[in-house]
């Protein structure tokens, strides 16, 4: 790290290093998630979501193979949730320590109820260590430090991350931000810019990888096929939905079997895997690279949304179901075209992503072995 460099400057670095430390780890958490999610689908199909089966209560049978798909799914979703939150808690660890951790734990539970992705955990963390590591340099009489350290401080800091979250700044804008799309979309739909529609879409659900903008895009495609008269430009939407958030792990998988030494040995290790959560349409599990990476994982990762929504939406591909990607093959309509758009878009991404890794030097960091602890190399793109 720069000892020169500006303070902030400073704890930039140290959390982006912390974060790439920490991308095996998020990583298998994601991959678990969205693991189970494809093992769900292949054992029950991608009607399994729609099954009354209870595995909490009396209705699981352990002879059943769709009992267990759906402890499969229901697990495998309420890990990919709650990746908001882990991230949230990393990010916090990083910046401040265990100190900074319960309030982290609280802001990352307001992101992922609020749903804002890893994104909203990624801020909740930084936000936490943050407030944390300002109170801390409070100089307090020697008496009061522990009761300062252990209750004063975590309770001020979460105090203020639940504030910035609930009241003053997250949840507030969510909501205009929510008003303001679902407008615009139902503008571009009712004057019949459906092509341009499919684009919007496809940015949106490629922006945050499961965040909030993807989920306002998803609700409004969802609303349409579950309306009283859904019509055919309906399940087009969502088609487009689904579509584009297959692509973003395809195609950054596909990057790192393309150009290997633009990426670390985890995301090297983790690509093999990703793709077939993507195909299942699990867009979060692109956020491991997202994370380490974002400046150029998220422009990569819109560039092949949008031209997928585009594609689908001039193809005219369909689907009346919100779910299973690939697994519901069988509810699709004109499902090659539908493949052709998914793969263009995830050659858009890839290739993207590619290119912009290679404008400039890129850093690998290298662990030594403890989490947080980085030996940087240097490996020259190309």
């Amino acid at each position: 790290m720069d000892q020169d460099a500006p303070p902030g400057a400073r704890a930039v670095t140290r959390l982006g290093r912390w974060l790439t430390d920490g991308t095996p780890y998020l990583a298998i958490l994601t991959g678990l998630g969205g693991l189970l999610v494809v093992l769900a689908y292949a054992i029950g199909g991608w009607q399994i979501i729609q099954t009354s089966t209870d595995v909490v209560g009396q209705g699981f049978s352990w002879l059943r193979p769709a009992s267990w798909a759906v402890a499969m799914l229901q697990t495998g979703n309420l890990v990919v949730d709650i990746l908001g939150l882990a991230v949230a808690l990393y990010a916090a660890y990083g910046v401040a320590g265990q100190s900074a951790l319960i309030p982290a734990f609280a802001g990352g539970l307001a992101a992922v109820t609020m749903n804002t992705g890893y994104l909203g955990g990624l801020a909740a963390g930084v936000l936490a260590g943050a407030v944390t590591r300002a109170l801390e340099r409070i100089t307090v009489p020697a008496r009061w430090r522990a009761v300062t350290a252990k209750a004063v401080i975590p309770l001020i800091t979460t105090l203020a991350t639940a504030v910035v979250f609930f009241s003053a700044l997250v949840n507030p804008q969510l909501a205009h931000l929510n008003s303001w799309m679902y407008g615009h979309l139902v503008a571009l739909e009712v004057t019949d810019h459906h092509l341009l529609l499919g684009l919007v879409l496809g940015l949106a659900v490629c922006c945050d990888l499961g965040g909030a903008v993807y989920k306002i895009a998803y609700g409004y495609a969802l609303a349409g096929i579950q309306s009283y008269s859904p019509i055919p430009a309906h399940t087009s939407f969502m088609a487009v939905v689904m579509a584009a958030g297959m692509v973003p792990p395809v195609g950054l998988s596909l990057a790192t079997v393309i150009r290997r030494k633009l990426f670390t040995p985890a995301e090297r290790s983790y690509g093999k895997v990703a793709w077939l959560p993507g195909l299942a349409f699990v867009p979060e599990a692109a956020v491991p690279f997202a994370l380490r990476d974002p400046l150029r994982v998220i422009p990569a990762s819109m560039a092949g949304g949008a031209v997928t929504g585009l594609l689908i939406t001039t193809f005219g591909s369909t689907i009346p179901v919100p779910h299973g990607g690939f697994f519901a093959a069988d509810q699709l309509g004109k499902p090659l075209l539908f493949a052709v758009a998914v793969a263009a878009g995830a050659l858009v991404t890839a290739g993207v992503a590619v290119a912009l890794k290679s404008l400039r030097r890129t850093e690998i960091p290298v662990s030594t072995g403890t989490a947080g602890s980085t030996r940087p190399t240097v490996a020259v793109a190309g």
